[in-house]
C-alpha cells in the first residue's frame, strides 16, 4: 500500500450497500467510516453475483487505478436463481474471486458474508429454510476459499433476523449500525500502521 496517499476502497454490493450508504448520509455520518481512506460506494438493488466481474472491469476502465481494498458484498440475490444450484453458484463465486485476484493482484479482496433473510428473491417454497441452509453453506465454503488464497472474509455473525427491516431482506437501523461497525473493524485492521 502506498502510504503517500489515502488508501482507496471499493465497496461493491447490492441494495444492502446502497442502503447503508443512504443511512450514513441521512445521519450525517462519515462515508469513509471514520477511517483515513477513501471509500467508493457501489451498491445497486437487485445486483447479483454474475454482475461482479463486468463491474470490476468497468470501474477499472473508469478510474484507471486499482484500489487498495475491494469488499464484495454479493450473492444473496443469486441464491435460488432458476437454473442454478448451490454448487454451480459456489463454483462461479470461487472462479470470479480467483479472476478478480488475477485482475487486481495488488488489491486486498474481502468477501463479505451473505446476510440472512426472511424473504428470498427466488424463494418458491413456503419456508426459506433451504435458502438459509445454502446461505450458510456458501459463507462457510467462501471463508475457507478466501483463506486458501490468503484473503479475508468479513463475517456478520452479530446480524440476525431481528436486525432486518419489515421487508425481511434489508437491514433496520440496528442492522445498519452493526454492519457499519463490522466494516469499520475489518478495514481498520487493514489500515493499521
Amino acid at each position: 500500500m502506498n502510504h503517500d496517499r489515502r488508501p482507496r476502497v471499493w465497496l461493491i454490493g447490492s441494495s444492502i450497500i446502497a442502503r447503508l450508504r443512504s443511512y450514513l448520509s441521512a445521519n450525517r455520518l462519515d462515508k469513509n467510516l471514520g477511517l483515513k481512506c477513501d471509500i467508493i460506494w457501489d451498491g445497486r438493488g437487485g445486483r447479483r453475483w454474475e454482475h461482479l466481474l463486468p463491474l470490476l472491469h468497468e470501474k477499472r476502465a473508469a478510474t484507471h487505478t486499482d484500489p487498495d481494498v475491494i469488499i464484495i458484498h454479493l450473492g444473496g440475490n443469486s441464491i435460488g436463481l432458476p437454473g442454478t444450484n448451490r454448487v454451480d453458484l459456489m463454483c462461479r463465486m470461487k472462479a470470479d474471486i480467483h479472476e478478480a485476484h488475477m485482475l487486481f493482484p495488488n488489491s486486498k479482496i474481502m468477501f463479505s458474508d451473505i446476510l440472512p433473510r426472511r424473504v428470498w428473491r427466488h424463494q418458491t417454497a413456503a419456508s426459506g429454510y433451504g435458502m438459509e441452509r445454502t446461505r450458510r453453506w456458501l459463507n462457510g465454503v467462501m471463508s475457507g476459499y478466501m483463506r486458501e488464497l490468503g484473503m479475508r472474509c468479513i463475517h456478520h455473525r452479530e446480524i440476525g433476523l431481528e436486525q432486518l427491516d419489515q421487508d425481511g431482506v434489508h437491514l433496520n437501523v440496528e442492522g445498519n449500525m452493526l454492519f457499519e461497525y463490522i466494516l469499520y473493524n475489518a478495514l481498520s485492521v487493514e489500515f493499521r500502521s
